[in-house]
């Protein structure tokens, strides 16, 4: 069955993220990139071409991520993307048990939630979403809808502001 598309304000909203390798840091940039404070909690992280991702927003822990961690606020949403299937597993099961959204890089069924391959211009923001099943197409969809959208589309967004 599809998901249910669904766009949130994630501005100034705790998000964890327990991993630190390629795709934590890729899920890391998406949520910075909408305002959440994010937390991630992993004994090593990946490096990126520009060196240590170091973002306002973003709070590195590291070390193997405890259950504390979990309860230590409410969290908006978790990411369990670590390549420790039963890590991943363990941060699923806690997160339905307090009902948080949890999304598992490694496992489709353990996810409530996915990301979708995203678009932004302006206020317009377009989610693409595959229910997890392909996200390789959801990118390529992503990349013509891109090129397709107009570049003025900033400028209603200002008239509309100056209008309504």
């Amino acid at each position: 069955m599809a998901y249910f598309p669904m766009f949130v304000s994630l501005e100034n909203r705790a998000c964890l993220i327990v991993g630190g390798g390629r795709v934590a840091s890729r899920k890391c940039r998406g949520l910075l990139a909408f305002g959440a404070e994010v937390t991630m909690v992993a004994e090593w992280f990946a490096e990126t071409k520009d060196g240590a991702m170091q973002e306002p927003g973003l709070n590195r822990i590291r070390r193997r991520v405890r259950e504390a961690d979990l309860a230590a606020q409410d969290w908006a949403l978790v990411i369990a993307a670590t390549n420790d299937r039963q890590v991943n597993q363990q941060v699923a099961a806690y997160c339905r048990k307090q009902g948080i959204p949890v999304n598992v890089a490694d496992c489709r069924e353990e996810c409530d939630f996915f990301f979708p391959a995203y678009c932004v211009e302006g206020a317009v923001v377009a989610g693409i979403g595959t229910s997890g099943i392909s996200p390789k197409m959801a990118s390529a969809i992503r990349k013509r809808l891109e090129s397709a959208l107009p570049e003025w589309i900033a400028e209603l967004e200002k008239e509309g502001m100056e209008n309504g």
